[in-house]
């Protein structure tokens, strides 16, 4: 295989690439390998992400082929956390600012006290329990975290409640960096649903709206931050259900980054097609011009032979004269 390139193909937005994302790897002799490298660093949690490839090369008669590597698929990159000590006053501060996103879950055959306790299960080795209180028919935590290294922070406010039968689990996180927030709050509640999954009589009944949990979020923080612990009544109903799968939203990005995706192939795949394109324009251009040249080359060696024979022939006629004149 000669002119052998690889086109790495990857989400932006949840990688960072070190290097090009093409790599040229030229002439592979038979029975010879050659390894392409491309170091990903990832920007936040990520589940389920495929990594892909298009490879090119041509054939011994110069034919250009182009094939698709097997994906990559890519699991639980998380940034690595650890708790961050702070005040409950220094965490109201930051999490008034900074970027956030918020998600909220329905459970039925759980209740808001073994819920809370599965919750600081899956967040007790990475998370600094900042404040835990009662409201009116609930609970809500404060925790805080950084990533190890990067020392940005991580805040999680939770508002775990029941309501007409069902226990509600509405999430909100924090962060002074955008690029691993939302990993931050997928990957909390991967592991909240994978806990409660182990209950036999616990399910998942559905997600609740953002902007519903980001209300009912701020309005009891905000009652209990002025009110004082367990006097807030906060009206939810109505915001119950949202009969929607969980991953909705994640499949909307992941069909969005889909077609990022299969637009940026579309445009290599014309920019690849236009080069082939103006190379074949070009070896064509190359072969008429040669064959121009060659069919000057036979005109002009006929051209010379046809003089010369007639060269040849004119000096035989004088010699021929002469002779007779002689004799």
């Amino acid at each position: 295989m000669s002119d052998v390139e690889v086109i790495l193909d990857y989400t932006e937005s949840l990688f960072n690439l070190e290097g090009h994302s093409r790599q040229k790897l030229g002439a592979i002799p038979p029975s010879n390998t050659r390894t392409a490298e491309f170091i990903l660093k990832p920007l936040g949690c990520v589940h389920q992400v495929n990594i892909e490839a298009l490879i090119s090369y041509r054939d011994p008669k110069w034919e250009k082929h182009i094939v698709t590597m097997q994906p990559k698929e890519v699991h639980c990159v998380c940034p690595f956390l650890k708790g961050k000590r702070m005040t409950k006053a220094e965490f109201l501060e930051l999490s008034s600012t900074g970027h956030s996103a918020a998600t909220g879950l329905n459970f039925q055959g759980v209740s808001v006290d073994r819920l809370t306790t599965f919750l600081l299960q899956t967040c007790q080795s990475r998370h600094y329990k900042v404040e835990e209180f009662s409201i009116e028919g609930g609970r809500i935590l404060y925790l805080a975290s950084e990533s190890i290294g990067e020392k940005a922070y991580y805040l999680l406010t939770a508002l775990i409640k029941e309501d007409d039968g069902l226990t509600q689990a509405m999430l909100r996180a924090v962060s002074d960096k955008s690029h691993g927030i939302n990993g931050f709050l997928n990957e909390t509640v991967t592991e909240l649903r994978h806990v409660v999954a182990t209950v036999q009589s616990a399910r998942e009944i559905g997600v609740i709206k953002k902007e519903q949990v980001i209300n009912i979020i701020d309005s009891v923080v905000q009652r209990t931050s002025f009110g004082g612990e367990g006097v807030a009544e906060v009206n939810i109903k109505g915001s119950v259900v949202q009969r929607t799968d969980f991953g909705a939203e994640e499949a909307q990005k992941r069909r969005e980054e889909e077609e990022k995706l299969r637009k940026k192939k579309e445009d290599e795949e014309r920019a690849q097609k236009e080069r082939e394109e103006q190379q074949r324009k070009r070896k064509e251009e190359e072969e008429r011009v040669q064959k121009e040249e060659l069919e000057k080359n036979v005109r002009e060696d006929a051209e010379r032979k046809k003089r010369e024979e007639r060269q040849r022939k004119e000096a035989a006629e004088r010699e021929q004269k002469a002779n007779i004149g002689g004799g």
